[in-house]
């Protein structure tokens, strides 16, 4: 890979990561409500569901989803639902939303479960990591070549993920007081809602 496709190739994993999207509101959401250490466990989950998608789109199968719109729709059917899901669920527990910065193991598996839900439930990232990834590879080094590239877009995105969970954790520190907390939950329930909808109507390409 020559230094300028390499360029290229970080730019673009940092453009798909830094991106504001389902994820990042999940990990901000987990860092507000939950502390740091759920937010990391979130990044966790997230991260678990993102080499799901780079391994089912290193074995072919990322170009059946992309390209068959009843395998598409099922798990974007799925994503959507969920992310409406967790919105309402936002909406409606802001009346009485408080701070738990637990460290409970069901806390704690809570918040993996959640991310990797949220991100394994997204189908336009398989659909973005087949017109993307195959770019980078040459094929007669695929199966070691995915390897090292999925490597690296999981460190680029645990990087990101971090950043939104501790720019969350900053914001904090002047939204303390329940008021504000109320209104943050309920930002972030209508967020879920609009994102979801955004899926809903999103196609294959």
């Amino acid at each position: 890979m020559t230094s300028s496709i390499m360029l290229a190739f970080v730019f673009s994993c940092v453009a798909f990561s830094f991106s504001p999207g389902a994820g990042a509101i999940a990990t901000m959401s987990r860092s507000i409500e939950g502390g740091i250490v759920q937010a990391r466990y979130n990044i966790i989950g997230l991260q678990l569901a993102l080499l799901v998608h780079l391994t089912i789109v290193s074995v072919g199968l990322g170009s059946f989803v992309a390209s068959s719109e009843v395998a598409f729709d099922f798990i974007k059917y799925i994503g959507g639902g969920y992310l409406i899901y967790l919105g309402v669920m936002k909406i409606k527990n802001s009346g009485n939303i408080v701070l738990r910065n637990t460290e409970t193991q069901g806390g704690k598996l809570n918040s993996l479960v959640n991310g990797f839900v949220v991100n394994l439930t997204n189908p336009k990232s398989i659909v973005f990591l087949v017109a993307f990834l195959p770019q980078f590879v040459d094929g007669s080094a695929s199966g070691h070549q995915y390897t090292k590239l999925g490597f690296f877009i999981v460190l680029v995105d645990c990087i990101a993920m971090l950043s939104y969970a501790s720019f969350s954790h900053v914001l904090l520190r002047y939204f303390s007081e329940p008021s504000h907390l109320k209104r943050l939950n309920l930002i972030f329930g209508a967020v879920f809602i609009m994102l979801a909808v955004m899926l809903l109507m999103s196609g294959r390409h």
